[in-house]
């Protein structure tokens, strides 16, 4: 079981962090606003970041996580 959830958090390091690379290079960025509940007139919004220096602290903090499991 451990070794599967090694191998799943070092493939999406592996792929965060490519991804933050295609970021840096084509100098993107991703905002994304993800409408969680609303009620009446109030509403309650969560927002998501996606630039090259998140994604690449994602993918060291992915794999420092799967080396923990790994150990």
């Amino acid at each position: 079981m451990c070794s599967i959830s090694f191998l799943v958090l070092i493939s999406i390091s592996f792929s965060t962090f490519l991804l933050s690379l295609n970021f840096m290079l084509n100098e993107y960025c991703v905002f994304l606003e993800w409408e969680v509940v609303s009620l009446n007139s109030s509403s309650i919004v969560m927002t998501f970041l996606f630039d090259w220096m998140s994604l690449l602290f994602m993918s060291f903090v992915l794999l420092i996580s799967s080396l923990v499991i790994y150990y």
